[in-house]
Parts: C-alpha cells; structure tokens; sequence
C-alpha cells in the first residue's frame, strides 16, 4: 500500500441512519485526495514531513507549475 497522508478511518454502514456491524476502510493515500487538498495540506505547517509526497503527486498531475508560480 502507498503511503498515507493522514490515518485510516472506518466508516461504517449505515441503513435508515442505524449502525449496522459492516464497515468500509477508508484510506487517504495522495492519490485518493483532490487537487485542491493537497495544495492546501502542502501549504500547511503540520505536514511539513509529507511535503515530498505531497510534491510528487502534484508534479505527476501538473499542477505543480501553477502552485510553484503563486
């Protein structure tokens, strides 16, 4: 698995708004995470440590130019 940006999350199931015993995982690797987010997340303070990530996946979608001309 790729790394993560931030932990993963059960959500679980729900039917007519009551709990039931199934869940899905929910993972925030870079490449599940809007354009959006991770210019926000990359201008953040608190992920200083995922900056490099952050960097490659925004590179790999080209919008690395238009953040790094602002």
């Amino acid at each position: 698995m790729s790394a993560k940006l931030k932990p993963s999350v059960k959500e679980y199931v729900k039917v007519n708004n009551k709990m039931t015993n199934k869940f899905r995982m929910k993972h925030y690797t870079p490449s599940s995470t809007s354009t959006e987010e991770l210019k926000k997340l990359y201008n953040s303070d608190s992920y200083k440590r995922k900056k490099e990530l952050i960097k490659k996946e925004l590179v790999k979608r080209g919008a690395w130019e238009n953040l790094k001309k602002k």
